[in-house]
């Protein structure tokens, strides 16, 4: 799990998203999902476009890597968990 959520944050990182923006970033992503089940990159896009994710655009290797990382994190995690994970001073910190 931990290598998922470095790859993803590195990926993400280099394609131009700020490291703080990680945690919403995947937090709409998720939840866009949750609510109208699996989509493709494009019509995500078109979604989290409409939350403001305008200047980011999704591609099928991070989507894969966003559901990997949530299907294999089975067990219930605390939002200071998820936040702390992104965090940047803690990034090579162990995660619990």
């Amino acid at each position: 799990m931990d290598d998922l959520i470095r790859i993803l944050i590195n990926r993400l990182v280099n394609k131009g998203m700020e490291i703080t923006s990680i945690p919403a970033y995947v937090r709409d992503l998720a939840n866009t999902i949750a609510v109208n089940g699996y989509l493709g990159p494009v019509a995500l896009n078109r979604r989290l476009q409409t939350l403001g994710w305008d200047d980011f655009t999704l591609d099928e290797y991070t989507l894969e890597l966003v559901t990997a990382m949530f299907e294999q994190d089975i067990e219930y995690k605390s939002p200071s968990w998820f936040a702390r994970t992104f965090s940047y001073s803690g990034i090579d910190d162990p995660i619990d």
